[in-house]
């Protein structure tokens, strides 16, 4: 029985522009910037301000240091930004309809920088807070734990109060779907080119009528 929803952010409910923000920074004179910050891998101190084990101050002192550049603070803010697309109604729409009858959960490996950004794009795009759409938001930066380990999934269903049996995590990322599968997580693992109004949702709340017949895309 599925009583709760754990949603991934980036590749599920809104896009990535990391071909976008890899151009941009070659323009700007970075021209290995993919190589230090992409899918599969991070170099230390973009994971230490996921962590939030740095302010974002010394984030940008690092990264003038690793990068050999002298950009200000909001030009390295507002391009790196550029990995965060627009917010999608109709998958907005969608968070609402399910919300009607469960609890819906955030948990995403962000940062400072981002949270900031995504929140108020949110608030500016659809007229509420990213907070309007779940019953609670998790942010790495905010835990100090960061997906894939189990350490992360625990401590979210701990503080939700939620068992893991019973509570569904959806993720695009394979690796953190073996995480969330390590502590008892339901899974869906959305892989490209599928959406996530791709899910048909009847299927998985079976056990019990549903107002949300409309989206069984699938």
């Amino acid at each position: 029985m599925t009583k709760a929803i754990i949603f991934d952010l980036g590749g599920v409910i809104i896009d990535l522009g990391f071909d976008e923000m890899v151009k941009k920074f070659d323009q700007l004179g970075i021209k290995n910037f993919g190589d230090a910050f992409n899918p599969l891998r991070q170099i230390d101190f973009f994971e230490q301000l996921e962590l939030g084990s740095i302010s974002s101050e010394e984030f940008y002192k690092k990264f003038r240091k690793n990068f050999l550049t002298d950009l200000s603070n909001d030009q390295i803010e507002a391009t790196w930004n550029l990995i965060i697309k627009d917010f999608k109604i109709e998958r907005m729409l969608l968070l609402e309809k399910l919300a009607q009858n469960h609890p819906l959960y955030l948990f995403s490996n962000t940062n400072a920088i981002h949270a900031r950004y995504f929140e108020k794009n949110c608030l500016n795009q659809l007229g509420k807070p990213l907070s309007h759409y779940f019953h609670e938001t998790f942010y790495s930066h905010e835990l100090h734990l960061r997906k894939p380990e189990p350490a992360a999934f625990k401590e979210v269903l701990r503080r939700a109060k939620l068992q893991a049996e019973e509570t569904l995590f959806i993720d695009d990322n394979h690796e953190n779907i073996l995480g969330a599968k390590s502590v008892g997580l339901q899974t869906y693992h959305l892989k490209f080119p599928e959406d996530l109004l791709d899910i048909n949702f009847k299927n998985i709340f079976s056990h019990e009528k549903s107002n949300i017949d409309n989206y069984q895309i699938i």
